[in-house]
């Protein structure tokens, strides 16, 4: 039987048959488009679009299960009955990171917010390729993306920030540049892509403002405070000028260039062994402290989800706004009407007796 051959210039197929002398008879089918043709026109879009290539490279690899379970088919054919088999396969896995570029396969299941966000990229796919017109309506239309139990907080604990403060107070290069990224870091809430993407030229330390570019190119504007002017300065009068527009710098007589996400991470890591911190103090970690510590000090969470760089207050409060039980009495002594009222202070007196 002849192959199916593309019609230049359009959007079908033909096959002809010839039968009765010769005479043609012309079939014609749509076209198809194979799931991993969908994935990278998806990501091609993406990218297009100003997104970051991690976020491209997260839909990517996110999106290998799904290849890998169902197989290379038409995205037509693909069934909501399908997606809903492949997640049933993602939650009961006993191995991880399987598609990951940099680990090696191990034992484990998907933890429940992996699965939540291979769920997300699928529902992303799909829902792409219906409002591009390459499928009439979405397979996961009746399918809902899983919620986690919330998780205790992972951010930096208070007094673990403050050891790590007080190794950098040597006055060394090292330490004039670390003390600047750990306070811009717990000042801003910004994320580690916008701290090592900060050009010098972005920085206005007499308003105490900055303008940093995250997730691609998305650029907004973040406020600091006098301490983390003061050293922001004392970290601009020994820096190198000769390692191009970057505020934060590799150090070292091999270092060239802009510290990359990876060198915070290290020096984070190397200033907690250096403090005996055993808590979180990845990059993130900070973006939680700062939420934590604003929410904690009466913050609002319109206000935090500005400063923080999200599309929606919802993001942050499902992210951020999570207190340990001791941090919520805390907060609810603080703030209670009774407690401002009739008194707070755990002394059972009132303000106004």
């Amino acid at each position: 039987m002849p192959a199916w051959t593309h019609c230049p210039g359009s959007n079908w197929r033909f096959r002809c048959d010839r039968r009765c002398g010769g005479v043609g008879l012309v079939s014609y089918c749509k076209l198809t488009m194979l799931l991993t043709e969908a994935i990278e026109a998806l990501a091609i879009a993406t990218r297009a679009d100003g997104r970051s290539s991690e976020t491209v490279g997260g839909y990517r690899r996110k999106l290998k299960p799904l290849v890998a379970f169902l197989g290379d088919v038409p995205v037509e054919e693909v069934t909501t009955g399908d997606l809903r088999r492949c997640i049933v396969h993602l939650m009961e896995r006993t191995t991880r990171w399987s598609h990951h570029p940099k680990l090696r396969e191990r034992a484990g299941g998907l933890s429940p917010f992996t699965v939540a966000g291979h769920v997300r990229a699928i529902k992303r796919l799909f829902n792409w390729l219906k409002g591009e017109g390459m499928i009439e309506s979405s397979p996961t239309r009746k399918i809902r993306t899983p919620r986690p139990k919330r998780r205790e907080p992972k951010g930096v604990a208070m007094d673990d920030f403050l050891a790590l403060l007080a190794t950098t107070e040597g006055g060394s290069v090292a330490d004039r540049r670390d003390r600047a990224i750990l306070l811009f870091l717990a000042d801003t809430g910004c994320r580690v892509g916008g701290l090592c993407n900060l050009q010098v030229r972005s920085l206005d330390l007499e308003a105490g403002l900055a303008v940093i570019v995250e997730k691609g190119d998305k650029t907004r504007l973040v406020p600091f405070n006098p301490p983390t002017a003061e050293a922001l300065r004392a970290w601009l009068e020994v820096r190198s000028q000769d390692q191009g527009p970057w505020l934060f710098v590799s150090l070292g007589p091999k270092a060239r260039g802009r510290l990359s996400p990876g060198g915070v991470a290290q020096m984070l890591k190397r200033r907690a062994q250096r403090a005996g911190v055993k808590g979180p103090v990845n990059p993130h970690a900070f973006r939680h402290f700062f939420a934590r510590e604003f929410l904690m000090n009466g913050g609002d969470l319109a206000t935090l989800a500005d400063l923080m760089g999200h599309s929606s207050v919802e993001v942050t409060k499902a992210s951020y706004a999570i207190f340990t039980v001791q941090e919520l009495k805390e907060k609810h002594r603080r703030h209670s009407p009774v407690a401002r009222i009739l008194g707070g202070d755990g002394d059972g007196k009132s303000r106004h007796s």
